[in-house]
């Protein structure tokens, strides 16, 4: 029976410290939002005709947008004293999961497929 005190001051001890743990952040950093076109996360296989060293995943992109032959590009960074890379590929391949990379389409292959929102479909009863 004397348990039953200890427990119901532990109890409330807890309760009252409940908001204060409800009010910190989250320990985990914000991710910064990928550009448009990029698959963080991914890495894609496919027909790699041209590797080069590379800055960013940014300045991959922009690489494969500037060339003809590309269709799909990946970037993958540095791990392990290897140097990050850029992989421009003449087909778009499997896609499968890898921390380390950042991967796309060609924005060529992009509009061909995935065509941009028409405005004259947006809206609804609600828009007039």
């Amino acid at each position: 029976m004397r348990l039953v005190p200890l427990l119901a001051a532990s109890s409330a001890i807890v309760l009252l410290a409940a908001p204060a743990f409800a009010d910190t952040p989250s320990m985990k950093p914000d991710k910064p939002e990928p550009a448009k076109g990029q698959e963080t996360g991914v890495y894609r296989f496919g027909a790699t005709y041209s590797v080069t060293p590379g800055d960013t995943a940014s300045a991959c992109q922009s690489s494969c947008a500037e060339d003809a032959q590309c269709v799909a590009w990946s970037y993958v960074a540095t791990f392990e004293g290897a140097d990050a890379r850029c992989e421009l590929k003449r087909g778009g391949g499997k896609a499968r999961p890898n921390p380390l990379a950042t991967s796309g389409v060609s924005p060529t292959l992009a509009a061909k497929f995935i065509p941009e929102p028409k405005p004259e479909l947006e809206g609804g009863p609600e828009s007039e």
